[in-house]
């Protein structure tokens, strides 16, 4: 079973059958959201977020807004105004998006709706790059830091430009952080899956073959490499120390 919380409580029990994602709507106060918040960013503290603390309101760039048009669009999610109560966690997430109306997310549609997220995401950073002349040429790679800002890979000439549009552009830095987690999301439910299946034939043997998932240290992460007209997203299992 899997559950992490942000208006509420996502726990999934992915039958082989459906691979569905079963939500658990439990709203917590906006008091409870804005302190989780807080003591998440004050974890690992770094001079942009000591220096965005001083602004309880971040102001939206033009990129930031078409990004927000985009995903009401595609989605029908209408951007979050403070002040505003928060919302169900159905209605207020891009992943989240139950497709067929039956009030469980699969897999299946996680992946769906990532792909038209990636989709929006590939429109701003195509438009910047041809209007700052950013070649792909060597491939550009795109992951995420330890401190949630997008990251390019070392010795590439436009490194600093292309993370500085970004990580500038708070939508378009969150739309590709929302990518980057569902596909690590996904793969780490197919793996649970795998467990589960080979569980049933032999227990024994299944904890002796995936004890890597209860080690508290497994997970995935993704990264994309653009080469050209090719934008490839790749997800690998990782254990950190």
């Amino acid at each position: 079973m899997y559950s992490f919380g942000v208006t509420g409580r996502l726990s999934s029990s992915i039958a082989p059958a459906s691979r569905q994602v079963l939500l658990e709507d439990t709203p917590r106060s906006f008091e409870a959201e804005l302190t989780a918040a807080l003591q998440s960013e004050s974890a690992e503290p770094d001079a942009a977020a000591e220096q965005e603390s001083e602004s309880p309101l971040r102001k939206l760039t033009a990129v930031d807004k078409a990004v927000q048009r985009d995903i009401q669009e595609a989605f029908g999610i209408e951007p979050h105004k403070p002040g505003e109560p928060l919302r169900p966690l159905l209605g207020s997430i891009w992943t989240l998006r139950d497709n067929d109306k039956n009030g469980a997310i699969s897999t299946d549609e996680m992946e769906a709706n990532a792909a038209v997220a990636s989709d929006i995401f590939k429109k701003h950073l195509t438009k910047f790059m041809f209007n700052e002349n950013v070649s792909s040429q060597p491939p550009i790679e795109l992951s995420i830091g330890g401190n949630g800002m997008v990251r390019v890979q070392e010795g590439h000439p436009d490194k600093e430009k292309i993370e500085n549009f970004i990580n500038g552009n708070s939508e378009l830095r969150n739309l590709y952080a929302g990518i980057s987690s569902t596909h690590d999301f996904v793969a780490l439910a197919e793996e649970s899956l795998r467990f589960q299946k080979r569980y049933a034939v032999d227990p024994k043997a299944a904890v002796a073959e995936f004890s890597h998932l209860f080690s508290g240290h497994y997970g995935y992460t993704t990264r994309l490499t653009i080469d050209g007209e090719n934008w490839n997203y790749q997800t690998t299992s990782t254990f950190s120390v």
